[in-house]
């Protein structure tokens, strides 16, 4: 039976890996920062042990390593939040570009012939200057959080070429699906949600709904993972979206629709991010030459998702579908 290691395996991507990779018999090790206790913090894996590991101590990273042995790792852990990285930039560098050091490292010295899948992210490009943007463009970041990964997929790069370690670069564009926190797809689902139930309830509170994303469900997106990790080259970037740009507007245009009731919206200055690039939009060229595509419609995506958060309004957990 393969060994795989997951970085971050209670997060909402390392989650849905961890289950795919269970699926396919691999024995699945996943890893968390902390002790999360509640479902939300520690989501029910089956088939999949977990254990604490701060990938910043490189000793720790060097132990867990070394006593699982892993056959494939997924790095997965990071500090993932750009606004956070603004107030915090020495701890995002700390934990997105050392932490991979340290990952790498122990993957060179005690499992040289394992193969390492690198989450990095589609904000490496910043503001691009070709749109569908390919692998090949220059990564201009814009953020702290996007500079760190760029650094860290840049370091991927490089050990792949200097210890021919089997390293692959993922650069995620937006993924979503039941149970992410922070994205428009699930702050519009939950107040859509939340507004159903109460007899007066205000509006849809929104930001700049202009900007265009490039969206995939995360089922679309752990194929895509699992395809990189078993057909991919080694040291290559590999582009991981949809290959469409949805602007913000049609995602709330769409929950709206499937809401019980007419709900009206209001925009709130608060929620506007100034520097945010005007749009995000993958080539997946890259990624359909191994065999993949999306394959779930946009629309079920997000009425799962707003199901999923129904359920918790009226008293349930957020279902993984």
């Amino acid at each position: 039976m393969s060994r795989a290691l997951v970085t971050g395996g209670t997060g909402f991507l390392g989650s849905d890996l961890s289950r795919a990779l269970a699926a396919e018999g691999w024995e699945v090790r996943g890893t968390y920062l902390g002790h999360p206790a509640s479902p939300e913090g520690c989501p029910v894996l089956p088939a999949t042990t977990l254990q604490p590991l701060d990938v910043t101590q490189p000793e720790s990273v060097r132990k867990a390593v070394e006593e699982f042995r892993p056959d494939a790792i997924f790095h997965f852990a990071g500090q993932a939040f750009v606004q956070r990285s603004f107030a915090d930039p020495a701890g995002t560098y700390a934990v997105n570009l050392l932490g991979t050091l340290h990952v790498l490292e122990a993957m060179r010295r005690h499992v040289p012939r394992a193969s390492m899948v690198f989450a990095g992210s589609g904000t490496e490009y910043g503001a691009p200057r070709q749109v569908p943007t390919p692998e090949e463009a220059p990564l201009l970041p814009t953020s702290p959080y996007a500079a760190s990964k760029a650094a860290a997929d840049l370091l991927c790069y490089q050990y792949a070429q200097s210890f021919e370690t089997r390293v692959l670069r993922l650069r995620i564009f937006g993924t979503t699906g039941p149970g992410k926190n922070g994205d428009s797809c699930n702050d519009f689902a939950s107040q859509v949600a939340q507004r159903e139930r109460e007899a007066t309830g205000g509006p849809i509170r929104v930001g700049d709904l202009e900007k265009r994303r490039d969206i995939t469900d995360v089922r679309d997106a752990v194929r895509a993972m699992l395809a990189v990790e078993r057909k991919g080259e080694s040291g290559a970037a590999y582009n991981l979206g949809s290959g469409e740009a949805r602007t913000v507007r049609s995602v709330l245009e769409t929950l709206l629709g499937l809401a019980h009731r007419p709900l009206e919206v209001q925009a709130e200055p608060a929620r506007y991010r100034p520097g945010d690039e005007p749009v995000h939009l993958a080539s997946i060229e890259k990624l359909r030459g191994l065999g993949w595509a999306p394959t779930i419609p946009f629309d079920r995506t997000l009425e799962d998702i707003l199901n999923g958060w129904r359920g918790r309004a009226n008293g349930g957990s957020v279902s993984k579908l």
